[in-house]
């Protein structure tokens, strides 16, 4: 890339608002994009979680530089998952060689017992113990295998399943309608929101593969409460809490942990979300509230609710019901951005990346450890950070996501790859 073209480059990447025609909407999306996000640091940062030997990537700084820690398949997923939104080719940008290394860190995880990807630093047993741990690293390689044009060594659980083996992902049912139906509702009457969404999002595409996906959504379908687009009994706004459907009180963060995972699965199974404009109602109170909680996702979770809402009518509504949509988020959007521009900077490191704790890296993800825990960034709050520009411009009706990285920052990463250094270990 000769001088000329980078120049050419930065100028229309500094235009890149100009696709937003509401002047007010543009200067609030544009002072946030300048606020929060610095793409040149976060290139930086990701790339020197890199381990040349490993071909993965760390999930923090802690991680890469103790013992005890490895790379890790999901934040080597995630990592790349941005890269692919700034290149077109991901084999053909890493190279030979890195793509190599790549296909080979994830394809040595695989067990060709089950199918599945277990990670040694948790190991098979330690990863077993909890569903979401074993499931998501399974989806993660699958991704990331297929980006690089490789496939997985063995047949994945995935493959078995839908070929009719026992391999569902879980004792607790059976890959037919019945026990599916079964399954869902002891989960709604039983967990939080929190809960029970993560399960259903996490064996999403298990359920896809047992042809029992639409079973879920049926469930989904008659539970639902109609006065607000929810899955809750009510709301006591003295409190702020909703009633679950286990009659348990529930903050909003748990609503919309729920709602976004919720939407996201029935735009997985081609249904359409019922009551949707009420979610969106609701979801623009969550984000007005200005909880600044204590993890990242209570600021992520109701505008990414927001923009698989947007998604699923826009797919499966009507045209009234999207324009009824972007009315509401046209009349909320400016306070809705400074409303999160106020809470945001809580999760930021002077290195430009983000945690998912307002207190630093999270410590451990679905039970396994990933860092130690410290006051730094870590891949899976830049991530959903760096996602909140995706959801923003679907929240807003944009038909493309306005980019935080442009091609000049994709080729600052794949520089700092070459480059990358050993890893040492303190």
């Amino acid at each position: 890339m000769n001088n000329q073209t980078k120049d050419e480059i930065e100028r229309r990447f500094a235009a890149r608002f100009d696709v937003i025609a509401d002047p007010a909407v543009r200067a609030a999306v544009k002072g946030f994009y300048e606020e929060f996000f610095e793409p040149e640091k976060l290139i930086r940062w990701w790339a020197g979680l890199y381990d040349p030997a490993a071909g993965g990537f760390y999930y923090s700084d802690s991680a890469r530089d103790h013992d005890g820690f490895l790379p890790d398949m999901e934040s080597t997923y995630q990592i790349l998952w941005r890269m692919r939104d700034v290149v077109p080719d991901l084999p053909a940008f890493l190279g030979r060689e890195i793509t190599g290394k790549i296909v080979s860190f994830f394809q040595s995880k695989q067990d060709p017992a089950d199918g599945y990807f277990y990670h040694p630093q948790w190991t098979r047993e330690v990863s077993r113990k909890n569903v979401m741990r074993y499931t998501r690293d399974q989806d993660w390689a699958v991704f990331v295998l297929g980006w690089l044009g490789a496939a997985p060594l063995y047949p994945t659980a995935l493959d078995r399943a839908a070929n009719g083996g026992k391999e569902t992902s879980s004792p607790e049912w059976q890959p037919n309608a019945a026990s599916v139906r079964a399954y869902i509702t002891d989960l709604l009457d039983t967990t939080s929101c929190e809960h029970w969404a993560n399960r259903i999002e996490t064996q999403a595409t298990t359920f896809r593969a047992t042809g029992t996906l639409d079973t879920v959504v049926d469930v989904l379908d008659e539970r639902v409460n109609h006065d607000f687009g929810l899955w809750v009994k009510g709301y006591d706004a003295a409190t702020d809490r909703y009633t679950n459907l286990a009659g348990d009180g529930e903050t909003p963060y748990g609503l919309y942990t729920n709602a976004y995972k919720i939407a996201k699965t029935y735009n997985i199974a081609g249904r359409r979300l019922p009551d949707a404009l009420k979610t969106v109602e609701n979801g623009i109170k969550a984000i007005c509230s200005r909880d600044p909680g204590i993890r990242v996702t209570y600021l992520f979770n109701p505008w990414a609710t927001l923009g698989n809402v947007r998604e699923n009518l826009v797919r499966f509504g009507t045209q009234e019901e999207v324009s009824a949509y972007d009315a509401l988020i046209r009349r909320n959007v400016v306070e809705m951005i400074d409303a999160l521009g106020a809470s945001l900077g809580r999760y930021r490191s002077e290195d430009g990346s983000y945690s998912f704790l307002q207190a630093g890296s999270a410590p451990t993800i679905y039970g396994t450890p990933v860092s130690l825990g410290v006051k730094e960034g870590d891949v899976n709050g830049n991530n959903l950070v760096v996602l909140l520009g995706t959801h923003i411009s679907a929240a807003i009706g944009l038909t493309d996501v306005i980019p935080i990285f442009s091609e000049n920052h994709a080729a600052l990463f794949r520089e700092l790859l070459d480059n990358a250094p050993e890893i040492k270990k303190k």
